[in-house]
């Protein structure tokens, strides 16, 4: 009985080895995430202009209908920068309170915004990540 189990355990073990890519197989080139910019990405118009963007576009009634009191909910969301200035690999990477709609919500509100101004290092685009929080403030 013992081996059954000894060989189902390495039966088990096995699926993950087979369940990784090789390093060697990695494409590295098509976009390399630089950690280091002379200039980092910007959302057209800056900082004040984003802050606009979240406030005129963000949509709060599931929020609202899902929260029956006060809340106070900040969502840190990251995302990728690449070098056409295209948003993408957006994901939370924490949320202080559980609140399914507002995590869906910064998602959508990060994903719909317009092209950014890329990072440069060089003189040349680079991709970039950026963290942004997003407060959801019910009273």
């Amino acid at each position: 009985m013992k081996q059954v189990y000894i060989l189902l355990f390495l039966i088990g073990l096995s699926a993950f080895a087979f369940g990784q890519e090789p390093i060697s197989k990695l494409d590295t080139t098509k976009s390399q995430i630089s950690a280091v910019f002379d200039v980092e990405a910007e959302f057209p118009g800056g900082t004040d202009s984003l802050r606009r963007y979240i406030i005129d576009n963000i949509r709060m009634d599931s929020i609202v209908e899902f929260s029956d009191k006060e809340m106070y909910n900040k969502v840190l969301v990251r995302f990728l920068v690449n070098k056409k200035g295209i948003i993408d690999h957006v994901v939370i990477i924490k949320a202080q309170d559980y609140c399914p709609p507002c995590n869906k919500e910064a998602l959508r509100l990060v994903r719909s915004m317009p092209k950014w101004t890329p990072a440069t290092l060089n003189g040349r685009p680079v991709s970039m990540y950026f963290t942004l929080p997003i407060i959801f403030s019910v009273q």
